[in-house]
Order: structure tokens, then C-alpha cells, then sequence
């Protein structure tokens, strides 16, 4: 440092002209004094900007210092190892049904519950959910969904519970083939959809309805049962999905959240009926359903997304045609003569999965350039800034495409049955689970991918319903 330069007080002429680059800044107990030089053939530049320009050029001069990956796997392998033995010690303790449930009538418990059965947990640590299905923790929400008036905290908690279940298909099956306390016969799909008639229903009933009730209840409660409804009829194999001819017959006539939110709504309702109808038996209720058939029968549409944005209102639109056709050739082939089919019509846009897929990768595409572009920017906006930002996208989108893959194969471990059934081989792979991540997330720190990676998890991945799928 020079004190006595930098403690110098230059007065510079009124009239004279500030150059940009004769800014000279020296560090002085921790803080930065700038002594200005007038020239005569300088722009004319205000003193405020040109000191922003020097701090602008010192940082892109400084070199940014970056965490290597063995400094971030000494924070987050430990880190890591404490989380999965925390998580073990839950799995062990609460094997106990007993014990689980005592733990969900107690204070705090029905978030600890949370926390113990989201998707995120049984990646750092022991598989939970088995847990919850020895515990019979369904019976309490399934009990209180078949109440006429229900608060809508009340039934914020059993459709919660229940999510946590059905998003696991092997859970799910494991449930419907479970016999309910007190009674002989296992449940099937008819006793689950009765108890969220709410999913069909909640557009069509009376205006009146009585405050609390399913007329009035709020449009995120019928999303989760919608979204739980989905879960099992593509969990279940198609012998196992008979309904009540009622079921069918609301479905056409669903309104509301998320039939009615774009295209997309009326695509998903078609979706979901083909799926039922794959039942000979649904195929016969519907023959006899005069408003099924005319449903099957129309046209049907294709329309996209009301938005500004191309690739979205792609993403985002709905297609029907094909679906409503496949549906009428169920209805015929069980029922001949019954309905008449129309002609094959090509699909515009892929199928209402694959448009689901490629807007879940676009979505953490888009958030992991803007985060990566935000980390290289150094206040200058150049050619040499967009060349470092553009680098930055790059090793971002590399270090997630990484993070994603790993984190799908992860998936699609702890969705099979064995990884459900046998405790045995549970525990080793999901400690060697945890270990790998740990290294992985270590490793993408340095590309700017673990904050992206992150923000998908606890905040994207639920809003967008990331994990759906609508084909079994």
C-alpha cells in the first residue's frame, strides 16, 4: 500500500475533462481510495460512474477464489454420514408401529413424519415409507375423507399422508392390498376413489354446499387428490382398476383444478379415462353411460398454452384426438356397436408424458443458466463477459445433467421392490447411496450446479409435479 498517494487530495480543474482510465485505486485499512487524474481528450463521464467502472474492473482482475472439491467433501461428507445415521436411527426406532403411530399423535409429530417420508429423505439415508405402510398410517386419513364435512386443515394432513404414500407404487399396491383393522377383504381402487370423490366432484355439486364440504373446498386439496387418484390407477395393474359407473361418469363432467387449467387439463382427463377404460368392466359401465359415449365421440381438440412464450405454450398445450379414439376402440371392442370410430388423426406434439419430461429438464435448464450466468457476471457486460458467461451455462449444465442422471437412477432403485422389501440390501445401498451423493454434490460445487440442483429439489420439483407419470 501507498498511504502518502492515496492520502493526497487532487483538485482538478471545473472545466477539466475525467479519463476512465486514469483511475488509480490503493487499499488503505481496508478500504479503497481512488486519486483522479484530469486529461483533456476524456469523455465526459460523471465521477460516480467511473469509480463503479474501476470496481467493475477490479473484480473481473481479481482471481475468484473457488472451494475445491476435496474442501467441499470435508464439509459434506460428514455432514452427510450424520444425516444418514440420523435417518437410520428413525428407521429403526419407528419400525415399531406402535411407536409410529404414538409419534403422530405427539407434538410435532406429524411434521417430523413429513420430513421423515419426503422424497428427499430417502436419498440421504434409510428408506422410510415401509415404515408407514407397517404402521398403517393410511387408515386415519382414509377414515377421515369419508366424512361429509371435514375442515380443510383436517383434510390438508390426510391427503399430505396419503401423497407420501401413493407417490412410491410399490406402497401404494402394498396399501390397496392390505385388510383394513376390524374388517374382512383387503381395499381396492373403488374404496379409495369414493373417499376422494372430491377429485371428480368438487366442480360439480351444488353452489350451496355447506361450508367445509366438498363444494367448497379449496382448488390445491382437489390437485392433491387428483394427483393421488393418479397414483394409483397407474400404479395398479389394469384387472385391478374397476369402478363404479359414477366415477366415470364425473370424470367427463370434472371441472375445476386441473381439469380445467389449458389444454393440458382436458388431455389429462383423456388420459386418465383411457387408463380406466383398459378394465373390460369399466369398458361395459361406459357403454351404458350416455355421457361417456358422447365424451368419446366428439371431436376433440387441440389448442396450446395462452402464453407469450413459444416453447411454453408448446410445452403446455393439449391434444386429444388420439386419446379419444383409443378410447372409443376399448368401448367397441367389448361392447360392439356401440359407439362408432372415428378416423385416425396424427398427433401434432408428443405425448402428454414426453411434453412433461421436456418441460421438467427445460425448467432446471432455465434455472441453472440463469444461476450459473449470475455467478460470472462481474458487473461488465462485454464480449469477454458473455464468452466467461457462456462457459459458466456450459459447466453448469453439464454438472446437472450429471447431478440429474445420478439422482433418476437413484430413483428408479428405490421405486423397485426390492429395495421395499428387503431391509438387508435397503441399508448397504442406501448408505452407499448417500456416499455418492456426497462426492457428486462435492464435485458439482465448483460448476455453480449445486444451488440449481437444490432449488429443483425442494421448491420445482413439487410445483411442477416433476415426478408423474401417466402411463403405467
Amino acid at each position: 500500500s501507498r498511504p502518502c498517494l492515496a492520502q493526497r487530495r487532487i483538485d482538478p480543474p471545473r472545466n477539466a475533462r475525467l479519463s476512465t482510465m486514469a483511475l488509480r485505486p490503493w487499499n488503505v485499512f481496508q478500504k479503497t481510495l481512488f486519486a483522479v487524474r484530469p486529461e483533456a481528450g476524456a469523455g465526459r463521464i460523471s465521477v460516480t460512474t467511473q469509480l463503479s467502472l474501476a470496481r467493475a474492473r477490479l473484480q473481473i482482475q481479481e482471481p475468484t477464489i473457488v472451494a475445491s472439491t476435496a474442501q467441499c467433501a470435508a464439509i459434506l461428507l460428514p455432514a452427510s454420514a450424520t444425516v444418514w445415521l440420523l435417518l437410520f436411527a428413525a428407521q429403526w426406532r419407528y419400525s415399531d408401529p406402535s411407536r409410529l403411530r404414538a409419534v403422530e399423535e405427539g407434538p410435532g409429530g406429524v411434521i417430523l413424519l413429513d420430513l421423515l417420508g419426503s422424497r428427499l429423505a430417502a436419498h440421504l439415508g434409510p428408506y422410510q415409507v415401509p415404515n408407514f405402510v407397517r404402521g398403517r398410517l393410511h387408515e386415519t386419513p382414509l377414515k377421515l375423507l369419508s366424512e361429509e364435512s371435514l375442515p380443510d386443515y383436517k383434510r390438508a394432513y390426510a391427503l399430505s399422508r396419503l401423497g407420501q404414500i401413493s407417490q412410491r407404487q410399490v406402497a401404494i399396491v402394498d396399501v390397496l392390498r392390505l385388510e383394513p383393522a376390524g374388517s374382512t377383504g383387503a381395499y381396492n381402487l373403488l374404496d379409495v376413489v369414493t373417499v376422494l370423490r372430491s377429485a371428480f366432484e368438487s366442480q360439480t355439486v351444488e353452489v350451496s354446499a355447506a361450508p367445509g364440504s366438498i363444494g367448497t373446498m379449496s382448488t390445491s386439496l382437489q390437485d392433491a387428490a387428483v394427483r393421488i387418484v393418479l397414483d394409483i390407477v397407474t400404479a395398479l395393474p389394469p384387472e385391478e382398476r374397476s369402478v363404479p359407473g359414477w366415477v366415470l361418469s364425473s370424470l367427463v363432467a370434472a371441472r375445476g383444478t386441473p381439469w380445467s387449467d389449458g389444454p393440458q387439463g382436458e388431455e389429462l382427463k383423456a388420459s386418465l379415462l383411457l387408463q380406466l377404460l383398459r378394465t373390460p368392466s369399466n369398458c361395459e359401465l361406459a357403454a351404458a353411460l350416455p355421457d361417456v359415449l358422447d365424451y368419446v365421440q366428439q371431436p376433440g381438440i387441440k389448442a396450446k398454452a395462452d402464453t407469450v412464450f413459444p416453447i411454453r405454450a408448446y410445452l403446455l398445450s393439449g391434444e386429444t384426438p388420439d386419446l379419444l379414439r383409443r378410447c372409443s376402440r376399448l368401448i367397441g371392442k367389448q361392447c360392439p356397436g356401440t359407439v362408432e370410430l372415428p378416423p385416425r388423426a396424427p398427433r401434432d406434439t408428443p405425448s402428454l408424458q414426453a411434453k412433461h419430461d421436456v418441460r421438467n429438464a427445460w425448467t432446471t435448464a432455465l434455472i441453472t443458466v440463469w444461476w450459473a450466468s449470475f455467478r460470472a457476471w462481474r458487473g461488465v457486460l462485454d464480449v469477454n463477459a458473455l464468452i466467461g458467461m457462456s462457459r459458466a451455462s456450459a459447466s453448469a449444465l453439464a454438472g446437472m445433467g450429471v447431478l440429474e442422471g445420478l439422482w433418476r437412477l437413484e430413483e428408479r432403485m428405490i421405486e423397485s421392490r426390492w429395495y421395499y422389501e428387503d431391509a438387508s440390501l435397503m441399508l448397504p445401498c442406501s448408505a452407499a447411496m448417500c456416499l455418492t451423493n456426497a462426492v457428486a454434490w462435492s464435485w458439482a460445487f465448483r460448476l455453480s450446479a449445486l444451488a440449481p440442483f437444490v432449488a429443483c429439489r425442494l421448491v420445482k420439483d413439487d410445483f411442477l409435479d416433476a415426478y408423474r407419470s401417466f402411463e403405467p
